[in-house]
């Protein structure tokens, strides 16, 4: 993306528009980091150059992170991947490491909610989309606590939108059929009490999808480890990859080890 359309389109005034809009959205601080100096707006592809969705395409980065993700680029060249990031949800998510999770979390008002949340899809970077979960977002945590799934309303909030809330059945249907479009599932178990977490990683295990397990701590993965059993990669947050190809099979479409440490980089 060097050529001269693009180089004058940067400076065009409708790019600054959008930058600046991007800028706004994200607070005027890194996405991935929360730095809030030498910020620069990054393309998270170029499906739309030109024409940039503004909330989907593009993301604020210090330059510290957006060196990190053009080494990413690098790193794993043309290789593409599904992913579902599997486990708690909460009001400071950790998924914050992948994508903007604040922009992933708002629907179009005229798309029914079951069908915004099927179709929906991030790109976490050139090589990696996500495919779900994604959830209501909230300042207030209120759609973050105990059984809500990020999606459901645990108490009277004022700024709660009861016209999207989902029942619980098509909390599952939705999280089934994420899972389906996904090739490779990441499960960060950084709670006890991930006891949905844990279905998915069954699922994903019976539909045959490539599972990557990330624990938190050596406490998690010694009381549970039976989910890492279940797991092709198995990576522990502070010693990094443990062990590797549990039970895989032929007809897995197969994320390469590079591009797996690649995507779990962000997390340890």
């Amino acid at each position: 993306m060097v050529d001269q359309k693009y180089i004058d389109y940067l400076k065009s005034p409708e790019w600054q528009r959008k930058r600046t809009e991007r800028l706004r959205m994200d607070g005027y601080k890194c996405a991935m980091c929360g730095f809030p100096r030498a910020l620069t707006v990054h393309h998270i592809n170029y499906n739309n150059i030109y024409h940039e969705d503004v909330a989907n395409d593009l993301i604020t980065l210090c330059k510290k992170c957006h060196e990190k993700i053009e080494d990413e680029k690098r790193s794993v060249g043309k290789e593409h991947h599904n992913v579902y990031l599997a486990g708690k949800i909460d009001k400071h998510d950790w998924r914050g490491a992948f994508i903007n999770y604040r922009s992933a979390s708002l629907w179009e008002p005229d798309v029914k909610p079951v069908d915004w949340f099927l179709a929906k899809r991030v790109a976490i970077n050139e090589s990696a989309t996500m495919t779900g979960p994604y959830f209501i977002s909230c300042d207030h945590g209120c759609y973050h606590g105990e059984g809500t799934h990020g999606v459901q309303c645990e108490w009277n909030c004022l700024g709660a939108d009861h016209n999207h809330m989902l029942f619980r059945d098509q909390v599952e249907y939705i999280s089934r059929k994420q899972i389906d479009a996904a090739d490779v599932v990441l499960a960060y178990i950084n709670d006890p009490t991930c006891y949905g977490t844990l279905a998915e990683i069954g699922y994903a295990r019976a539909r045959n999808k490539y599972i990557i397990v990330v624990y938190a701590s050596d406490e998690l993965r010694e009381s549970m480890w039976f989910v890492g059993e279940m797991a092709n990669l198995v990576y522990e947050k502070s010693k990094g990859l443990l062990g590797h190809d549990n039970g895989t099979r032929e007809e897995q479409k197969r994320p390469s080890t590079r591009w797996c440490n690649t995507l779990v980089r962000r997390l340890i």
